[in-house]
């Protein structure tokens, strides 16, 4: 499972990397990480349901939409909220829908190698499940690269597309 320290960590470095060439404020990005472990508040109701899901975006995304003085934090908190998201559904999954359902929305993307060295193997697995799911090679073979480090690659793209597209915008 992903730890608070990853998702706070984890999308502020790439904020901090982009800061510059997104014109984002610094100290923003250093305060608004705490929206990175939000929601994990739900351990106390019911974790991966209640904040686990695309309704916790409503807000920040209507925010950035309609109110333009407030569109660079509300885009870091929409950052912060989605990375979590994203991580979580690459680590055992998330309940996507919320309270409409309570199916887990998973993906695992693995590179592993078995513990003979002799294979190396990209494992894939996605889908809709009723719990929590574990990684797919997590006892048979030794792991290259975990799915939450495909989770973490996610983030960098998306990341380079919004910087993409930000550049596009300027001219």
């Amino acid at each position: 499972m992903s730890y608070v320290f990853s998702h706070a960590f984890i999308p502020l470095s790439i904020l901090f990397i982009f800061a510059g060439k997104l014109n984002l404020e610094p100290k923003y990005i250093l305060f608004l990480s705490i929206f990175g472990i939000f929601p994990d508040f739900d351990a106390i109701f019911q974790h991966r349901y209640t904040f686990h899901n695309i309704f916790i975006l409503v807000i920040p995304i209507l925010i950035f939409i309609f109110i333009k003085e407030y569109r660079q934090i509300s885009g870091m908190i929409t950052y912060y909220l989605s990375s979590h998201l994203i991580l979580d559904s690459f680590n055992g999954g998330i309940a996507v829908i919320y309270p409409f359902s309570k199916k887990i929305l998973f993906i695992n993307t693995e590179i592993v190698q078995t513990f003979n060295l002799k294979t190396i193997s990209f494992l894939y697995d996605y889908g809709f499940v009723d719990k929590v799911v574990k990684t797919i090679g997590e006892n048979s073979v030794y792991g290259i690269m975990s799915s939450e480090n495909f989770g973490i690659v996610v983030l960098l793209v998306i990341m380079v597309l919004t910087y993409i597209i930000y550049q596009r915008r300027s001219w």
